[in-house]
Parts: C-alpha cells; structure tokens; sequence
C-alpha cells in the first residue's frame, strides 16, 4: 500500500509557532504599554493631588494654641473689681487699660455683675495674657484677643440647637396652675393667654376640662436646654370651642397670629381691659348701688383688681375725655370709630403723657386700677358706647383685624399642614 507523504505539514507546524509566539510577544508589549501609561497617570495624580489630611492638619493650629497657653477661670466677686482680677495674674497695668479700652464700647465694668464668669488665658512661656472672655449670659460671650500689643474685642453668641417641642395638657383648677405643671414657662403661659385674648376671657371663660396645646422653640446647648422662644402655634379647646393659632410672618414683614383660614386673631377689641381680675359686678339696667343705697342702671361691667393693677385700653383710638368724672372719679373716654368709645372708671391714676387728643393703640396701659369717686373698694368700672348708647361689654363681638392675603394664603397653608404633622406625629408617638 502506498503511502501518500504531506510535505506541507512542517511548514504548516512552523507557521502556527509563529503565529503563537508573535501574539504572545503582542500581548506582552501591550501589557507593559499600559503598565508604563498607568504608572505615568500616577505619578502625575501624585504630583497634583493634596497631601495627605489628617486630624493635626486640621486642628494642628488649634491644638498648638491650646498646647502653649492655660486657661483660668474667674467668676466675680463682691468688692473686688475687674482691674484686681487681671492684676492678681501678673497682667500689666498697659494690658489691663488697653483690655479695658476693648470692652469699654460693650460693657460698663462698673456694673459687672457679682459671679459673672470670666476666662483668662495666659501664655505659658511669659505668663503674658492673650485672651480674655467674659461670659455676659448664655447667649453672648464677648472676647477680647491679643493681636500684637493691641487687643480687639468681639461679641459671639455660642451655638445652639432649636427643637420644636409640643406641651399639652388639661385644665383642673386654672390654666396658669396646669399649665405650669406641665412644665410651661410663666411667660408662655401669658403668650398663650395674650394670642387668645380676643376670644377667650381666661378667668371668666375658663373651664376644668377644657384642654391646650403648644408647641414652642427650645433651646439646647450641649443637650442641656438653656430658654424657649415664641409660641410658633397653639391649640385651646374652651367649653368644647376649638380655637387654633399659627404664627405666621407675611410678605411685608408683619408677624402675627392667625386662625386656621388665614384670619388673624388680633380682634377690634381686647376681650377685657385687664389681665389681673375678676367681675363683681355685671352690666344691669337696674342694681342696687352700694353707697347710694338706691336701685339705678349699672352701665358697665366692674372688675375688681388690687390698686395699681395697669389697665389697658381694648382697641386702638384718641382719647375723648380725660379727668375727673363725677362718681367715675378719674376717668377716660376712648373714641374707636365712628361706631364705638370706651370708658374706664374709678382710676387712682393715669398713664404718664396721656391728655385728651392722644392716640393710643391697643394693650397700651392708660391707667392704674383705683377707687376714685363712689367706689367701695379698687376695681374698674368698664363700659362700651354703640352709636351713642350703653351697650354690654360682655356682648360686643369683635371682628378680626386683617386677613391674610392671597399672595400670602399659599405659604401659610403650607405652615398649617406642616403644622398639623407635628400635632399628628405628637399624638401618634
């Protein structure tokens, strides 16, 4: 059997061991192609990029300042004067003067107050002093620095944390005594009662049962709170009435409180003249009066209150009358409107500059609770004139000042419901 020879398979074996040997030297020289174009990438990223950061890079400064100097903390004492207080660290009497010179536009040394803190910082190489700081309240501290022979003072204000915070709670006895036991600062309390004072008489209105709601700013430095703010929204539920406050600031700058439909709670008229009462004694077309001992009308409404008790007038207006008015003793008269006048009896005084033609405007005090004229003890006689004629104080219905306008409705609705989240969110936790 003949046997057929390939002469072409040698060549054939030959060719693919190129071939194979040609890739691989191919993939070797690219392989190193982009090792040497990596490696060049690198070296210009190094050259560009910042050095490396570290904690000393950033506090490094800071931590050197603490490292050459200590601190000393003074508080003030009685019959020792801030001048002793620097002097009795070796401080030179130039520094002390030019330290003085610093604070001088800001403090009256002269009435630092006994236990005020004050920091001292000393350099540790010369005992020279570089800063001090006086600690005026928890909100401002006011520095005094070296920069050179020279000191040069600012005034900062420490950070702080503001956490809205809801406080709710239910009348027992009187809203100020359950408000304060749950925890409500006095003069929020009074806030609430002022945002509400056109709608509700806190001492006459007030129901055990009836219910509030606050939420206020708080304020916190290191986790401790150290004051309150505003009432940014309040909710009073009074003999099953609900009555709603959001603060609110519209597009020309002018604050207030309004309703839930963009009214604003600030009424035509006050809903009393006093903060500080109670009524003995209603209006009546026929009462039996005291010291004359006859029955007559009783035009006004009586509330009685200790002597100097501020009275305030209810609304905005000029004074029509003002001095002495018969059995009213000192009295004052208040055109409002062309509709409404109000009058405040048996005073023991009037406000300083008030005569007859002033202005006043609504909450401004006019007078001091007294028992001018024919009175039998210190209370004020309160009454309201409608076109003329006596009507009962206790009846007139106010309306609302201003309403928010469209322009405005759109961000205010916006702080309802974010508003109504948090009452939500706070009833639900």
């Amino acid at each position: 059997m003949n046997r057929k020879i390939n002469k072409s398979a040698p060549t054939l074996r030959w060719v693919r061991i190129f071939l194979l040997s040609f890739t691989v030297i191919l993939i070797f020289v690219v392989l190193l192609s982009l090792f040497r174009s990596s490696a060049d990438m690198a070296a210009t990223d190094k050259s560009i990029a910042p050095p490396s950061v570290t904690y000393n890079d950033y506090f490094g400064v800071r931590l050197s300042w603490f490292s050459k100097h200590k601190r000393i903390r003074e508080c003030i004492v009685k019959g020792r004067t801030f001048y002793e207080l620097l002097a009795g660290y070796g401080i030179s009497p130039q520094d002390i003067m030019r330290i003085n010179e610093a604070i001088r536009p800001f403090l009256d040394l002269s009435r630092i107050r006994t236990g005020q803190a004050v920091d001292i910082w000393l350099n540790k190489g010369n005992e020279r002093v570089e800063k001090v700081s006086l600690h005026l309240s928890a909100e401002k501290t006011l520095r005094i620095i070296r920069n050179g022979r020279d000191f040069f003072p600012s005034l900062i204000s420490p950070p702080r944390i503001t956490i809205p915070t809801v406080i709710d709670g239910q009348v027992s006895n009187s809203f100020y005594q359950s408000a304060i036991d749950r925890g409500i600062p006095p003069d929020t309390i009074m806030e609430v009662a002022d945002i509400f004072a056109w709608d509700i008489d806190f001492l006459v209105d007030i129901r055990p049962g009836d219910t509030f709601q606050v939420i206020l700013d708080k304020y916190y430095r290191k986790r401790k709170c150290i004051g309150h703010g505003r009432v940014l929204s309040a909710k009073f539920v009074n003999q099953n009435r609900i009555h709603e406050s959001f603060y609110f600031t519209d597009s020309k700058g002018r604050s207030g409180y309004y309703d839930k439909k963009g009214k604003s709670l600030r009424k035509t008229f006050l809903k009393s003249p006093l903060r500080y009462r109670r009524i003995s004694s209603y209006f009546s077309s026929k009462r039996f009066h005291p010291i004359l001992k006859i029955y007559r009308p009783h035009y006004g409404v009586d509330y009685a209150a200790p002597a100097g008790t501020p009275v305030e007038s209810v609304g905005d207006g000029r004074i029509s009358f003002i001095g002495w008015k018969g059995g009213y003793g000192r009295y004052i008269r208040i055109r409002h409107n062309h509709i409404y006048e109000t009058g405040y009896g048996h005073l023991s005084r009037f406000a300083r500059g008030l005569k007859k033609g002033s202005r006043v405007r609504q909450g401004d005090v006019i007078g001091y609770v007294g028992s001018s004229g024919l009175s039998t003890g210190p209370h004020l006689d309160f009454s309201v004139i409608r076109r003329g004629r006596f009507a009962n104080p206790m009846g007139i219905k106010s309306t609302a000042a201003s309403i928010l306008s469209r322009k405005d409705r759109k961000r205010f609705n916006q702080l309802v419901v974010q508003t109504e989240q948090i009452w939500e969110e706070y009833r639900t936790s």
